[in-house]
């Protein structure tokens, strides 16, 4: 049977214009249980994933090709999870259930 309520999953991608600057996953409210984050395979920097103050001092990031998983018990935000790039046009891909 057809979900009525639409997709179950989301997917997509995020690129960061300017290194050093913070940029949300997402622009708009996306509630969602659990998603994967990949850094995109051709980056050439690490990628930083955290709030809206993450930089390079804040974790240490992903390589190309690396990932992180974040859960949640009830819900989070995608629009509450931003980026930050060592080099212009460098970011991510992601793959969310949604809550």
């Amino acid at each position: 049977m057809a979900n009525s309520e639409g997709p179950v999953l989301l997917s997509g991608g995020k690129t960061v214009a300017v290194a050093g600057t913070a940029e949300a996953i997402v622009s708009a409210s996306r509630r969602v249980k659990s998603v994967v984050i990949i850094a995109k395979s051709g980056n050439t920097n690490r990628v930083y994933v955290g709030g809206a103050d993450v930089n390079s001092a804040t974790n240490g990031g992903l390589s190309a090709g690396q990932s992180v998983t974040i859960e949640s018990v009830e819900w989070l935000d995608l629009a509450d999870i931003y980026l930050n790039v060592g080099f212009n046009g460098e970011g991510v891909d992601f793959y969310a259930v949604k809550a």
